[in-house]
């Protein structure tokens, strides 16, 4: 487990700029995946609580383990 995160995931970093089109190509080939997207603001509760948006299934999180 890492971070809020109650099983393994996979994390790919991208410029804010790719945005607009990687966004669309993750929704299509996602392939049953389940997708968190959230910026890194610096505020990792509100990155998770507030900005995040799920593609497929949303998983439940340890929001607990974040500081607000």
């Amino acid at each position: 487990m890492v971070g809020p995160h109650p099983q393994s995931m996979f994390q790919i970093a991208f410029p804010t700029g790719l945005l607009a089109t990687f966004m669309p190509w993750l929704m299509l080939n996602r392939n049953g995946l389940a997708i968190l997207l959230h910026p890194e603001t610096g505020d990792d509760y509100t990155d998770h609580a507030t900005h995040a948006v799920w593609f497929g299934e949303k998983l439940p999180l340890r929001l607990e383990m974040l500081r607000r």
